[in-house]
Parts: C-alpha cells; sequence; structure tokens
C-alpha cells in the first residue's frame, strides 16, 4: 500500500540550483531520493547504481527515466544483459509509473551487447557516442554494466574507457546511470571514475529482511550519510532517509515554554504543581495492567475538550478496544474520533519500516496541527529497528521533533510485573524525557493495590511520595500517600 508524504516532494522532477548556487540538479522523481542526495544529483555527471541482483536497480533508474520523459525529456535505455527488451519492459509495466505511451517516443531502448562482444570497448564507446549524438536524451541508462567488467579489459582500457565515457556525457550534457549487480566500495575504475556511487543492498536480521540504500560517493552535492531504508511499492520505490540524519543535519533545539497543561487528572495535577510543561514529552513507566494506558488516555481527552487536534499511536491495541476501554473509565472518545478531531494510528510492531512509521506521525502532526500525542507502548517502535543499536538514536531524533513541532507527548513503556531495580536502572528514558512517571502495584496485606510516583519532572515543583491510584468506572484519580493510606486500608479477609 502506497502511503503519503506531504513533507516532501513525491513527485516533483525537473532541475534546481545546489545550494552553492553553481551546480544545477536533477530532481530524480523518487519520493526521499532528492533529500538522501542532499537536493537531487548534479547533472550531465556519470554514476554507478550498483547491488546484488534483485536489489532494485533496474527499477530505480527506470522510474527515475520515466518520470522525465513524463516531463517531455527523452530517456535513452542500453542494455548490455541478454534479456529482452519485451521482457524487461514487462518487468516494470506493474508500477503504475509505466506509461506505455513513452516506449519509443520519449524513451528509447537499444541494445549494445552485440557491440560490446564483437568489438569490446571501443565498439562499445563507439555505438554510445553514436546513440547519443541521434537520440540527443538528457538521461542515458547502461542496464548489465558488469558486462563491461566481464569482456575481460585490462585495467589501463577500463580506465581509460570510463574517463571517455564520462567526457562523453558531459560534453553531450547527459545525465548517465550504469547499473552492476556488484556490492562493496571496491579500488575499480567503476568506482573511482564516475561522479556519484550509490548502492542498494538487502540487510536481513532473522527472517525479517529490508532493503537499504547508500550513497558512498556524490561529488558536488551535499547528502546524507550512512543507510536509508526504502521499499518497493506498487507506485514504486519509495525512499525514507534516516530520521537521525535529517533531525541532526538540520539541529533545531525545541523552543523553551513556561506553560503548564493538566494532565488530564485535576487529583495527579496538584500533586506534581500544577500540570506538566507544554511541548515536553512524559514516560509512564510501569508494569503491565498498571494503569498506564489509562493515563494516556486521561491525558488524550484533557486537550479534547480543550478543542486541541490529537493523535494517538498504538501497537497493540486496536482502535476500537482503545476507544471501549476510555468508554469504561468514563471517558468518550469514540465521537472525537468519528469527528475527526482525534485520529488512532494503530500499527502491528512486525515488519514495518522504522522511518516509514516516523515519516507517517509527523506527517499528521503537522496536516492536522496536533498538540497532543500518545505513543502507547514504546516497544512497539524498538522491536521494529532492524538494526537494534538504531533505537535509542532514533527515538532522540523523534521526540525532539515533536518537540519542535510544539506537540506534548506521553510514551509509555513496560516493565515487569514486579520490582527489578535493574530493569530500572537500564531504562533509557531518563536521557529522552523531560517527565518520568513510575507507576506499580505495591503488595499490601496480601492485596495488591496501584502506586504512582514522580522520579523526574523538569521545571516544576511536586510532592515525591508515592499516591494511591484508584481506577474505576469514574476514571483514575490519586489519593494521598501510600504510607498514610496503607494505615487506613483494610486487611484482606
Amino acid at each position: 500500500m502506497a502511503h503519503e508524504h506531504t513533507s516532501r516532494d513525491t513527485s516533483a522532477t525537473g532541475t534546481s540550483r545546489s545550494p552553492a548556487g553553481r551546480i544545477r540538479l536533477l530532481k530524480t522523481g523518487i519520493p526521499g531520493f532528492d533529500e538522501i542526495l542532499g537536493g537531487g544529483l548534479p547533472m550531465h555527471s556519470l554514476y554507478l547504481i550498483q547491488g546484488l541482483a534483485g536489489s532494485g536497480k533496474t527499477t530505480l533508474a527506470c522510474q527515475m527515466g520515466f518520470a522525465h520523459a513524463r516531463n517531455g525529456e527523452k530517456v535513452l535505455i542500453l542494455t548490455l544483459i541478454a534479456e529482452s527488451h519485451a521482457k524487461m519492459i514487462n518487468h516494470f509495466s506493474n508500477f503504475s509509473f509505466y506509461d506505455e505511451t513513452l516506449i519509443g517516443n520519449r524513451i528509447m531502448l537499444h541494445s549494445a551487447y552485440a557491440s560490446l562482444a564483437k568489438g569490446g570497448l571501443r565498439e562499445l564507446l563507439r555505438l554510445i557516442t553514436a546513440s547519443l549524438a541521434e537520440e540527443k536524451p538528457g538521461i542515458l541508462i547502461v542496464d548489465g554494466f558488469r558486462s563491461v567488467r566481464s569482456a575481460s579489459p585490462s585495467d589501463l582500457d577500463l580506465s581509460e574507457f570510463m574517463h571517455s565515457l564520462n567526457s562523453l556525457v558531459a560534453t553531450m550534457g547527459c545525465t548517465t546511470f550504469l547499473l552492476s549487480p556488484v556490492e562493496g566500495n571496491v579500488p575499480d575504475s567503476e568506482n573511482t571514475l564516475v561522479d556519484g556511487l550509490i548502492e542498494l543492498s538487502q540487510y536481513e536480521q532473522g527472517m525479517r529482511l529490508v532493503r537499504e540504500i547508500k550513497v558512498f560517493k556524490m561529488r558536488g552535492a551535499n547528502h546524507l550519510l550512512g543507510k536509508h531504508a526504502f521499499d518497493v511499492q506498487p507506485d514504486g520505490i519509495v525512499m525514507y532517509p534516516r530520521l537521525e540524519t535529517t533531525v541532526g543535519k538540520k539541529n533545531v533545539p525545541a523552543p523553551a515554554s513556561s506553560e503548564y497543561i493538566s494532565c488530564g487528572i485535576a487529583s495527579w495535577d496538584r500533586v506534581i504543581g500544577g500540570g506538566i510543561v507544554k511541548a515536553s514529552v512524559t514516560n509512564l513507566l510501569g508494569s503491565p495492567g498498571v494503569g498506564k494506558t489509562s493515563m494516556g488516555l486521561h491525558f488524550i481527552d484533557q486537550g479534547l475538550k480543550a478543542g486541541d487536534p490529537c493523535l494517538i499511536v498504538g501497537f497493540f491495541e486496536s482502535p476500537q478496544r482503545l476507544i471501549e476501554k476510555a468508554r469504561r473509565i468514563g471517558l468518550d472518545l469514540g465521537s472525537p474520533h468519528a469527528g475527526g478531531q482525534l485520529d488512532i494510528m494503530w500499527q502491528l510492531p512486525l515488519e514495518v519500516l522504522l522511518d516509514e512509521l516516523a515519516c507517517r506521525i509527523l506527517d499528521n502532526v503537522r496536516q492536522r496541527g496536533v498538540k497532543r500525542l500518545f505513543i502507547d507502548g514504546v516497544e512497539g517502535i524498538r522491536h521494529l529497528a532492524m538494526h537494534p543499536d538504531r533505537a535509542p538514536g532514533f527515538l532522540i531524533a523523534l521526540v525532539n521533533e515533536l518537540r519542535v513541532n510544539g506537540v506534548t507527548t506521553f510514551v509509555t513503556e513496560q516493565l515487569p510485573y514486579f520490582k527489578d531495580n535493574a530493569c530500572r536502572s537500564n531504562s533509557s528514558a531518563s536521557a529522552l524525557y523531560e517527565n518520568i512517571m513510575l507507576l506499580e502495584f505495591v503488595e499490601h496485606e496480601d492485596v495488591h493495590y496501584r502506586q504512582i510516583s514522580v522520579m523526574k519532572l523538569r521545571e516544576n515543583g511536586y510532592d515525591n511520595a508515592n499516591h494511591l491510584m484508584i481506577i474505576s468506572d469514574q476514571g483514575v484519580t490519586v489519593d494521598g500517600t501510600i504510607s498514610d493510606i496503607k494505615k487506613k486500608l483494610p486487611a484482606a479477609s
């Protein structure tokens, strides 16, 4: 299923000036790709797109080709593989970017395999020169470029060919892509003598697999470093720049606020000194069933009463179950959800791209002007991280973007059923959140009661005692301190 990406241009092609103002950049027409490239591809340059079979090289190049052909530019595809053009066309005809009327009109396909087999690199270069002179394309795609290496030229011959090809495409004003089924940034002529080196790969973890792109080099562009995930959808390839790189590159600090807003539970607001700071991030840390989600629903309900657009992101309980859960504690979330004031984004934490999820969350926040966000189960986000060490940096980037957008956020995090100090000390919550509230079960006379306390609360005075928390069909309330109430609680029968 294709997703919306309103925070980035998903279809525009053409050219633009680089930030320095001297190099013209070619827009790729692929969602997210221009952002990874630092604005686009420097025009009239030679690029190597490499990756093993099935990585998406041909789809990527042809999708760019069709995008520019629709804008009236001519695209030439030269094949150095035995696969017929009819079969090649059939492979990408299932994508929505395919337009049959462009084939033979704006998109020309020529076979160069016979020239290479017959006369080697010189004959191939002669064919490319003649084809560029005849067709005058703005984009040239050479598919199966690994055949050039397989033709067994000497390193000197291959270097001379690459130099000649680079000069040719620059002179003819043709942005050129060489597609090769290899991996790795190795010191071969193909890699060192091109203007840009882009690699598509697949990363496996257990039974899961994710497609990734990495830009090794890009002359004349300020591209994003490292790996970025992408997906092949019915509309074609969609790329998701790694959130840590985009947020880190902007490095926008969140504004300070002195305004306090209610948590939605009046008795708890009094304990914590009047509420929480606006645009802060609060962690509800506790055991399963202790009441974290119920507190989060109160927080959202308070925002809805104030007329704020709100968003719930959940991983384990469906929207219908959350609405029913709220009803059982006296909160009506069904009406504002039906009316559009509340949106509930439910995503099973299975095989979903982490950055695609972040894109959907942030797009929703910006489009709807969300003021309150409740993320129910940060474990779902951590589970989606294919690279386990990514989760802390990703969460830091996500919560910073939420602060910058003026969103006040509650996030639940699960602890084991019973106290475990080692688990608490290993929590990364302190580095992520301004506020941390601990919800626990406390045993008294063989009965488990709920208690709530403040572990961390910035810019506010609060009562640091453990307080009794009660959940009923009237909602969540906070009573006096546990130490005082224990004296009054009846013993278990």
